[in-house]
């Protein structure tokens, strides 16, 4: 008897494995087709014997690399049951471009996420309904912050380069002016604001080549921030809160909060 009920369960835990691969794949397949290209893996882990029965995952880990998107792949749907619960999400992103803006790396870990049990383990779809509040992490080299820059402005400024260092941001190239082009070169350090936007805080605007009066220097420094708008520039409605930028040689390193958003949020405060 007590062979058979040996048997019994490691037939039932063979089945689970195959289910949760089953799952992990299908998962992977779906982040794919809502980005589109990239290399995509998805690892999960249940809490205890029976968590994946039961709906409850220690860990669901996406590892993601060489792809681009134009917005969250995953959104809450309020609505759907919290039937299952994720302790830790884990996303781990290399060499992702968001609207122009290419990261060297981003990491989020979000923890107490709730989704449709029943939906994942019928259809093998995760369709989440609650999130916790986590952090993130996410790094931008100086020449991709360039690159962002004049993409972003374009054609009002041209020939832009970035240094960054842990004193200081420099950005110069060609503005276009009333006035008409001229070179500039803008010094500061790059801060977060209400979460949302990166400036480049305390800058000081140097005007090569023209006697151009304090408000054309003026014009150019409001033009430059925010450098970055996380909302509206990258689509990432309510879900990232920027509290700090660690500037390093040749990058800078943002750190904040980060939650799964609703699919109605606008970013509009």
């Amino acid at each position: 008897m007590r062979r058979e009920w040996l048997a019994l369960f490691a037939i039932v835990l063979t089945l689970g494995r195959g289910a949760l691969r089953e799952i992990e794949k299908t998962a992977a397949r779906e982040i794919q087709q809502r980005i589109g290209g990239g290399e995509f893996h998805v690892r999960i882990e249940p809490d205890g014997v029976d968590g994946l029965v039961q709906g409850r995952l220690k860990s669901l880990t996406v590892r993601a690399r060489d792809f681009t998107m134009n917005g969250l792949p995953f959104t809450l749907e309020p609505n759907r049951p919290q039937s299952g619960q994720i302790r830790q999400f884990v996303l781990r992103m290399e060499n992702a471009s968001l609207r122009g803006l290419r990261a060297e790396s981003a990491t989020a870990i979000i923890p107490d996420i709730y989704y449709d049990k029943g939906l994942a383990l019928s259809k093998r779809i995760f369709r989440l309904s609650a999130t916790g509040v986590g952090a993130c992490e996410i790094v931008v080299n100086e020449t991709d912050l360039a690159a962002y820059i004049v993409r972003k402005y374009a054609p009002y400024l041209q020939e832009i380069t970035v240094r960054i260092t842990p004193e200081q941001t420099v950005v110069q190239g060609v503005a276009a002016l009333f006035v008409g082009e001229v070179r500039f070169r803008a010094v500061g350090t790059l801060a977060p604001r209400a979460g949302r936007y990166l400036d480049l805080a305390d800058v000081q605007i140097q005007i090569e080549g023209a006697h151009l009066p304090p408000e054309s220097a003026n014009v150019l420094r409001q033009f430059l921030n925010p450098i970055i708008d996380i909302d509206r520039d990258l689509g990432l409605y309510d879900g990232l809160a920027v509290e700090k930028v660690q500037s390093e040689l040749g990058k800078m390193r943002a750190i904040g909060k980060v939650w799964i958003p609703q699919p109605s949020s606008t970013g509009e405060k």
